[in-house]
């Protein structure tokens, strides 16, 4: 079992190395209003950050790097210990061009949340944890607002949730954390004006401060100074991370269901007024609109079972009359639960798999995925959602050391596409390219883990 963390990792600030820039203070967004997070790979330089990380004797953790240039990257892993120099590694990474770069090869020390910088464009970064038994991770975040949403959490005996706090700048910050369930709001002790020195991260474990928690969604705000977090949800066996969001009328998600795997829809709605959900369903064979219809009161979140709506894998589009935050879960699930369960079975509920991922707010043109195909010992697949009236044609390009040639692949409208990957030497990510507006992410299973990742969109 993974230890009870509620600590506060401190200040690793670095004399005499480079430190990175405070970006410009972000305009205050109205997010009653619905403004997003915008985590997109844009054609000048820019900054990832990664939360959830961890080099240690019993996991590996990946950055999975993708550019469509040449540029210059330079990785930073803030040390826990205080007054010590951060890690850095510096190199270059030719384009268009992926790699998976190891973090144990920068630092072997246990947690080891980072930041990347790239001199140039379109690039971006995931982030991926393996173990024995885990497999977990997600795009990492190139935005950095005042506001975060982090829905999906729950405090239930067989589950544990983790907040992740990530200050990656110099200065200290300050931040306040809130929560809804589905009782309506929660009262989260202890968890107001937290300060977050610079370059350090706080931990903090949610079954300890409410406990018993079917859903539980989380707003983030900096009173101070800026944080990044990220939710980790796990079993004994498995884990999930996904990064906070904005708040959208919209989200869009490529990749639901994987072998075995029970998928639901966590959706929050922070508002003042309920949201009217619908939920549209995509397979290989075409769509089924409005498949599902809730309505979300306000001030609450909701967990909604999708895993009826299809039979075999399929994807899922949310609308909303009022802005909502939504990640996808998909677990094992737990037979402990049925009246039938035998000793053997309830004894299965704390091993079970699970991922998650955020959404995409809006489909793009061009799409960015770093890392199907960068962790060698596990099968990626790339999901390709069209929710447009007119079929399109997608090019497909691998990344990496040698990859092959670009293929070209026909969704047609109102469908998914899967393009399940043969392990190639060397590729470790994608660029996608269509005609018209296209939704993209990509999934990693190895024996008993697996995680779904969000793609980047590119802005040209």
């Amino acid at each position: 079992m993974r230890r009870v963390l509620l600590l506060v990792a401190v200040v690793a600030l670095t004399t005499g190395a480079a430190l990175l820039p405070r970006p410009a203070a972000p305009q205050e967004p109205d997010f009653d209003g619905g403004a997003l997070i915008d985590d997109l790979a844009g054609a000048e330089g820019s900054v990832w950050y990664c939360p959830w990380m961890n080099a240690g004797a019993a996991r590996d953790s990946y950055l999975m790097l993708a550019a469509e240039p040449n540029v210059q990257v330079e990785v930073t892993l803030p040390s826990p210990i205080p007054n010590e120099n951060a890690d850095r590694a510096s190199f270059t990474l030719t384009g268009p061009g992926a790699d998976p770069l190891e973090v144990a090869s920068i630092v072997r020390r246990g947690d080891a949340p980072g930041f990347v910088e790239f001199d140039d464009g379109p690039a971006a970064v995931s982030a991926v944890v393996t173990s024995d038994t885990a497999l977990t991770g997600d795009r990492c975040s190139a935005s950095v607002p005042k506001l975060w949403h982090l829905p999906g959490g729950t405090t239930r005996p067989d589950h544990t949730t983790i907040l992740r706090l990530f200050n990656p700048f110099p200065e200290p910050a300050k931040v306040s954390v809130t929560g809804a369930s589905e009782f309506g709001e929660v009262g989260l002790i202890g968890l107001t004006s937290i300060d977050v020195g610079g370059r350090s991260w706080v931990d903090i474990n949610l079954n300890e401060i409410v406990p018993l928690l079917e859903d539980l969604s989380l707003t983030v705000s900096s009173e101070e100074g800026l944080v990044i977090p990220a939710i980790v949800v796990a079993t004994a066996r498995d884990e999930a991370t996904w990064p906070g969001v904005g708040l959208s009328t919209t989200w869009e998600f490529p990749v639901v269901r994987q072998t075995g795997l029970v998928p639901t829809l966590a959706i929050s709605n922070p508002g003042d007024v309920a949201a009217d959900v619908e939920i549209d369903v995509y397979t290989g064979d075409g769509a089924v609109p409005a498949a599902r219809v809730v309505t979300i009161p306000a001030g609450r979140p909701m967990r909604i079972p999708i895993d009826d709506l299809a039979d075999r894998f399929f994807a899922v589009r949310v609308r909303s009359s009022a802005p909502v935050a939504a990640v996808v879960i998909a677990e094992d699930e737990a037979p402990a639960l049925a009246e039938e369960a035998t000793d053997e079975q309830a004894s299965d509920v704390a091993t079970a798999r699970i991922a998650g991922t955020v959404g995409a707010a809006e489909p793009a043109l061009r799409w960015l995925l770093p890392g199907p195909g960068g962790v060698r010992t596990a099968t990626s697949t790339v999901w390709v959602l069209n929710t447009q009236s007119e079929a399109v044609t997608v090019s497909v390009q691998p990344l990496g050391a040698e990859p092959p040639a670009a293929d070209k692949i026909v969704v047609e409208p109102g469908t998914v596409r899967r393009v399940v990957l043969s392990q190639e030497s060397g590729v470790a990510g994608y660029l996608l390219s269509a005609g018209t507006p296209i939704s993209a992410a990509w999934s990693v299973e190895s024996g008993d883990g697996v995680a779904f990742v969000a793609g980047v969109s590119i802005d040209d």
